[in-house]
C-alpha cells in the first residue's frame, strides 16, 4: 500500500486541500494534546470562519533551521537516504480523510537511489525536525521519548505513509546539539492510532454537522472566540448563569493566592535544594520532583542571558 501524493498547485490549494481532512499535526490538536491550538478553534479553520493561525517566531524558527536539520541526521546516518522539502501534502491510500506532510522521508540505498519504474523506492521511515527550546518533556536521546504531541505526529505520518519506523531529531537551542529520537509501529502505537482515528472520525462528523467542540481552557479557544466576536455593542447585554458567574469570580479571587503559594514553594525548595541539579521526595525509592536547569541563550546579537528554572519532573519520570 502506497501513499498518495496529493496535487498542489499553489499554497491556497495546498490549505484548502488539508481542510478536507485530519493531518499528522492536526491530530494532537482534535485529541485535546496540542500546546499550540485547541478542538474549538481547528474546528472554525476546517470551516473557513476563521483563517489558519498566524505563524509564530517559534514556528518561523522551526521552519528556516529544518533543512539544517535534516542534513545534519542525513549525515550523520549515511543509511538512509533522505527525501522530500517538508511540503508534499500526502493521504492515506484508503482514507481520503488521513493527511500528512512529513518533513522528510527516509529510503533504503539501492544504487543510484531509484528503482526500477525510475522512482524513489518505497519509504522506511518518516523523519520530523524539530527545535528544542528548553523542553523538558524529551527524554533520553535514542530512545522514543518524545512530547505527545510530536508522538501524535509521527505516529500519524506513520499510518499514512505505511511506514513502522519514524525518527525525531531535536536541535536543541541551548548549546546547539542535535538529538535522535526513535521508534516503531508497536502494539501500543497501534492501540493509540486506533483511537486517534476514531476521534478523527468523531471530529469530521462534527464539521458535517456544524456542531462545534466544547470549549475548553486553552488559549487557543480564547483567541478563536476573541477573533469571531471582534467587537463591543454598548447597547448589548448578555446574562450567564449563576453558576458560571460564581465559578468566575472563585477562580479570579483564588489565582493570586496560588500563585503566590507556588512562589513559595519553589522559594523553600530552592532553599533546600542549594546547587542540586536533581529534587527528590525522601523516603523509599526517592521519587523525583523537579530539577533545575541553568544555561545561557543568546537571542540573535543581544548579550547572552542566563536562565535558571526549577521544572517540575514529568509524571512520566516518576517511579512506582
Amino acid at each position: 500500500m502506497t501513499a498518495v501524493l496529493i496535487p498542489t498547485s499553489n499554497e491556497a490549494d495546498w490549505l484548502e486541500a488539508r481542510r478536507q481532512g485530519v493531518t499528522a499535526s492536526e491530530i494532537a490538536i482534535l485529541m485535546g494534546l496540542s500546546p499550540y491550538s485547541s478542538p474549538y478553534a481547528l474546528y472554525h479553520q476546517k470551516l473557513g470562519i476563521l483563517p489558519p493561525e498566524d505563524e509564530t517566531a517559534a514556528m518561523e524558527r522551526g521552519k528556516v533551521l529544518e533543512p539544517y536539520i535534516a542534513e545534519k541526521f542525513a549525515g550523520m546516518h549515511p543509511e538512509h537516504v533522505v527525501l522530500g522539502d517538508g511540503r508534499g501534502l500526502w493521504r492515506h491510500a484508503d482514507r481520503n480523510w488521513q493527511m500528512a506532510t512529513p518533513d522528510r522521508t527516509l529510503h533504503q540505498p539501492c544504487g543510484d537511489g531509484f528503482g526500477g519504474s525510475g522512482h524513489f523506492t518505497q519509504p522506511r521511515a518518516v523523519l520530523e525536525c524539530k527545535v528544542d527550546g528548553g523542553s523538558d518533556e524529551w527524554g533520553e536521546e535514542g530512545t522514543g521519548e518524545i512530547p505527545v504531541h510530536y508522538r501524535c505526529q509521527v505516529l500519524w505520518q506513520c499510518r499514512v505513509m505505511d511506514v513502522r519506523r519514524w525518527y525525531a531529531v531535536a536541535l536543541r537551542v541551548r548549546d546547539w546539539r542535535i538529538r535522535v529520537y526513535t521508534g516503531e509501529i508497536d502494539a501500543a502505537a497501534v492501540a493509540d492510532l486506533e483511537l486517534m482515528e476514531t476521534e478523527a472520525l468523531a471530529f469530521l462528523d462534527r464539521i458535517d454537522r456544524q456542531d462545534a467542540p466544547d470549549i475548553d481552557w486553552r488559549p487557543a479557544t480564547i483567541a478563536a472566540l476573541k477573533t469571531l466576536h471582534p467587537s463591543v455593542d454598548d447597547d448589548v447585554t448578555a446574562g450567564i448563569g449563576p453558576q458560571l458567574a460564581d465559578r468566575y469570580e472563585a477562580a479570579c479571587r483564588n489565582y493570586k493566592h496560588w500563585e503566590r503559594r507556588k512562589r513559595l514553594y519553589e522559594a523553600q525548595i530552592r532553599d533546600r535544594a542549594g546547587n542540586a541539579r536533581r529534587i527528590v521526595r525522601l523516603g523509599p525509592g526517592e521519587i523525583p520532583v523537579a530539577r533545575r536547569d541553568v544555561y545561557e541563550v543568546r537571542e540573535h546579537l543581544r548579550k547572552a542571558s542566563t536562565v535558571d528554572k526549577l521544572v517540575l519532573t514529568p509524571p512520566k519520570e516518576k517511579k512506582s
